[in-house]
């Protein structure tokens, strides 16, 4: 009786890890310190992401999130980043995606103490910040947090970039 009481919940654990593979619909994958998040392309590293601004003269969209964490940043990137208005709007910017988390295995010691650095240089104070740079790293625009699941803040601010970098 014994065995088929493990039999039973060994097939049930293997079922269920199963069934919550297939329902994962974000999909990240790093090259080259770029993650993509569905089908955004993000810069990982600062400075590589500055030079590519740099050479095509686009402006940039910088994402600090506390990702293991953060409840605000996991519901921005449902309700904002990962909607097809945003996928559109995004193409006219370099994303940079800078992660602080808690955790020690999700980004490298080197690269969390380099997005600690740069979330200190650009004076945030609350998780998420988003940052609108032009081309040569100066800010333009901000927006911090988000709360309620209302995006609209955030698109307002996608708007005022418009204004600003003239698309």
């Amino acid at each position: 009786m014994m065995k088929y009481f493990v039999l039973l919940l060994f097939l049930v654990a293997t079922f269920g890890l199963i069934a919550q593979d297939e329902n994962n619909t974000q999909y990240e994958v790093e090259i080259e310190n770029q993650i993509t998040v569905d089908s955004l392309d993000w810069y990982t590293d600062f400075d590589k992401a500055l030079k590519h601004a740099g050479k095509s003269r686009k402006p940039m969209l910088v994402y600090f999130s506390g990702s293991d964490w953060c409840t605000p940043c996991k519901n921005l990137e449902q309700k904002f980043f990962n909607t097809p208005r945003f996928i559109n709007e995004s193409q006219n910017y370099i994303l940079v995606y800078l992660d602080i988390p808690f955790r020690d295995d999700i980004v490298s010691p080197q690269e969390k103490k380099a997005n600690k650095k740069l979330f200190e240089k650009y004076n945030n104070s609350r998780y998420p910040t988003l940052l609108a740079l032009d081309h040569k790293g100066k800010e333009k625009n901000r927006i911090e947090n988000f709360s309620g699941g209302d995006a609209r803040y955030h698109w307002n601010f996608m708007a005022e970039n418009e204004k600003i970098f003239r698309f």
